[in-house]
């Protein structure tokens, strides 16, 4: 895999010493990621809108070429200054096989194309990254902004009841740089991840209703492999317990 025919992700997770308020203060990524979002996993405020302030931060850079990806993924301290204040990292080389949906990820709303795919599922541990945005919201759609925060934490604690679904977070943009954020989840296998998200069970609910009423404008749904990994989250490398 030369990696000249698609785009490369590498996936950081990172906790600091102490928490970090990101409001309109976002950290600055690799000078050869096409794209850079690294966000907090910030809780719910009393206003329904997240925080913003978190010890927990995660995200990507994308990448056109193996070399580039690679680069930063060997060497992220030379390219992540804030790292010096990081308690626990989490890293991996990733490759996306499948892509759809609108995200603005690169400056502005794209829909099929913000990853180029692998022509091929390359295999290996499975990470999907899921978002969810709004365009040009308003007063009128604070509630259903709350609301859908509401429910994407809920779909975290069931996914947190599974076995199978090894790690999870919520990476929240809107507050930090004006870009979607994204959600994080490690799978033990693609059949578990298929079972939590379309059979019966809490997501699938949301996905209804999403259909029927709206928790949001825009969305997108990618699969990606791990290559390679280092680091622990949680305590341990969670791609460990996926082969």
């Amino acid at each position: 895999m030369d990696g000249n025919d698609h785009d490369w992700i590498v996936f950081h997770r990172i906790r600091f010493a102490f928490p970090i308020d990101g409001t309109g203060n976002p950290f600055p990524g690799p000078e050869r990621a096409e794209a850079w979002r690294f966000y907090p996993a910030s809780p719910q405020g009393p206003n329904g809108m997240r925080t913003n302030i978190s010890d927990e931060w995660g995200g990507f850079g994308i990448y056109s070429s193996r070399a580039a990806a690679e680069e930063v993924f060997e060497r992220p301290d030379h390219h992540l200054e804030f790292l010096v204040d990081a308690v626990e990292e989490f890293h991996a080389l990733v490759v996306p096989y499948s892509h759809r949906g609108k995200v603005n990820w690169r400056g502005t709303l794209k829909e099929n194309d913000t990853f180029a795919t692998c022509p091929s599922d390359p295999g290996g541990p499975l990470m999907v990254i899921t978002s969810a945005g709004y365009e040009n919201p308003g007063p009128d759609d604070v509630a259903r902004i709350a609301n859908f925060i509401r429910e994407v934490d809920r779909v975290q604690d069931f996914y947190g009841t599974l076995p199978d679904n090894i790690r999870r977070a919520v990476f929240s943009g809107p507050g930090v740089d004006g870009h979607d954020g994204m959600t994080i989840s490690l799978w033990r296998t693609d059949a578990a991840m298929m079972a939590a998200a379309y059979k019966p069970g809490h997501h699938r609910e949301q996905m209804d209703y999403q259909r029927e009423f709206g928790h949001f404008d825009h969305s997108s749904f990618s699969r990606t492999r791990i290559l390679a990994s280092k680091g622990s989250w949680g305590g341990s490398n969670p791609v460990h317990k996926m082969t």
